[in-house]
């Protein structure tokens, strides 16, 4: 062997279907604040390799009973491309701007790769709609007091809309409809009185409540009403 042999080199030149991704550290808010990696690797999973790697582990993964699913991948990153260490949480973005959240990390290939466990949660929980978040801003309006015009935040968040349960009020002797819903977000985003949500069809949502993401790799939940 050559006493000037490179593996983190080679590591680049021997890859096929090399991919160019993003990571975006854990709680980041824009694409823009992630680094790009021009020569990831995406490994298959295989579910007796995982449940092999895991015999001794007694984490539970989201909906698998600690095996792997249709939505765990391996990423193979370069550590050159890295300026320091992914961590778990972060997010791997494709070149499909699927992400993909990372559960575990190895350091393997002579220290050369970062190994990560990653899940795609919108795979994992049949995240099939897609919404835009609104934002409140406020004027004062022709009585005095402050009035909000609702803006477009973002857009393409993937999420799940379900519906609760419809009830039956009465107000100023009228009688209405109100639909409750819970809406579960793939994106961990900070969402308070001042948010409504946007369906494709273009119904609107007022936020009642938020749950924010109880542990690795589950989703941020919205307690909702249809206006």
């Amino acid at each position: 062997m050559s006493a000037d042999f490179d593996p983190a080199a080679d590591f680049v030149q021997i890859t096929d279907h090399a991919e160019t991704v993003t990571l975006l550290r854990r709680g980041a808010m824009s694409v823009d604040a992630g680094t790009v990696i021009h020569n990831a690797l995406r490994r298959a999973l295989r579910s007796g390799e995982f449940a092999a790697r895991n015999r001794n582990d007694t984490r539970q993964f989201i909906n698998s009973d600690g095996q792997c699913i249709a939505a765990d991948t391996n990423w193979h990153l370069p550590a050159v491309e890295l300026d320091k260490p992914p961590s778990i949480g972060d997010v791997i973005i494709d070149a499909d701007n699927r992400r993909w959240t990372i559960l575990e990390i190895d350091l393997i290939m002579l220290r050369t790769r970062w190994r990560c466990l990653a899940r795609e949660l919108s795979i994992a929980h049949g995240l099939d709609d897609t919404v835009t978040i609104l934002q409140a801003e406020y004027a004062k309006g022709e009585g005095g007091a402050a009035e909000p015009t609702w803006r477009v935040w973002r857009t393409g968040i993937r999420a799940r809309i379900q519906p609760l349960e419809v009830q039956v009020d009465v107000e100023h002797s009228a009688r209405r409809t109100a639909s409750d819903y819970r809406i579960f977000l793939e994106e961990d985003l900070m969402l308070d009185h001042t948010h409504r949500i946007r369906d494709a069809q273009g119904t609107v949502f007022q936020i009642n409540t938020v749950t924010g993401a109880a542990r690795l790799g589950e989703l941020q939940t919205i307690e909702a009403t249809k206006i």
